[in-house]
């Protein structure tokens, strides 16, 4: 099966496009899904170990409406082993479930989502939570929970678990949790089925802030920082080489990354004019062979 491209990763099917009365009041902007910034995070390879855990922090400085369809995606795209997945927490989900095939909304939600799989058997939702499989970006298969998120900080987790034999080929489930620090609570979201015994978390991976569904006015990308950060693999401090902040081409310029001591600060909202570098380095480390050690 051929992988999908980063960049059918990185996109939700399109909504519809502006109205005419919008596009003669704004400029014309890509289909949504808007993606407002994207991050990619790197680290030295020869690092790699086996994974048994990821952990990133994700905070939002203020409480977003409910028909805003936000997602703030602290894994914007990332490969265990060769298997692409994302995983982050929206204001508008949907899914399915055993006892309702029919696709619905649920509200303010989490998620991760996996490619190259459609079999429902690769799928542990939580209990009351809800699935999808589709082949509208691509294969793949997702887990969905409601959950009333608001303002606060966040600890997005992706957790090994156990493998088993099916198909002459290993899998080993990875387990999706939210920690809110504020509620001193985890949600687990559920589990997908990897291919593989033995995982290693690839060294390059994403975090975005993205606007999707129904085209509205620019005007109503809300105001908002979000911040990411503190990157820990198997209990240890990523040991990042760089963090690149990417503004696509074609959508608002609504959003701007900053390095707070390490911690990517994200301003959304808030229109940046004449924006001339749609990709800067944010953080930048040398590797212990560039100093001579």
């Amino acid at each position: 099966m051929k992988t999908p491209t980063p960049l059918i990763l990185l996109s939700l099917v399109a909504a519809i496009t502006s109205s005419p009365a919008t596009r003669a009041e704004e400029p014309e902007y890509k289909k949504m899904p808007w993606h407002l910034v994207d991050l990619w995070w790197k680290w030295d390879a020869s690092s790699a170990v086996p994974f048994e855990r990821y952990d990133i922090d994700v905070s939002l400085s203020s409480d977003v409406a409910d028909d805003v369809r936000l997602y703030v995606a602290p894994i914007g795209l990332g490969h265990l082993n060769d298997t692409p997945f994302y995983g982050g927490i929206q204001t508008r989900s949907d899914g399915n479930s055993q006892a309702d095939p029919k696709l619905r909304e649920i509200g303010r939600g989490l998620l991760m989502s996996m490619w190259g799989e459609r079999r429902l058997e690769a799928i542990r939702p939580a209990q009351g939570g809800l699935f999808q499989s589709s082949g509208h970006e691509g294969d793949f298969v997702s887990i969905r929970r409601p959950y009333p998120w608001t303002a606060g900080k966040y600890t997005y987790s992706l957790i090994k678990m156990d493998t088993e034999r099916r198909y002459d080929q290993d899998y080993t489930w990875v387990a999706a949790l939210l920690y809110s620090h504020q509620r001193d609570e985890n949600i687990f979201i559920g589990a997908l089925r990897f291919p593989g015994k033995t995982l290693e978390l690839k060294n390059s991976i994403a975090s975005f802030v993205e606007i999707y569904g129904p085209r509205r006015p620019v005007e109503e990308i809300p105001e908002l920082v979000v911040t990411f950060g503190n990157l820990r693999l198997n209990h240890l401090p990523v040991p990042l080489i760089s963090c690149d902040a990417i503004y696509p081409q074609g959508v608002p310029d609504y959003a701007e990354a900053r390095n707070e001591n390490g911690t990517i600060t994200i301003q959304v909202g808030k229109p940046i004019e004449n924006r001339t570098q749609r990709q800067v380095r944010l953080i930048e480390q040398q590797k212990p062979s560039d100093t001579g050690q």
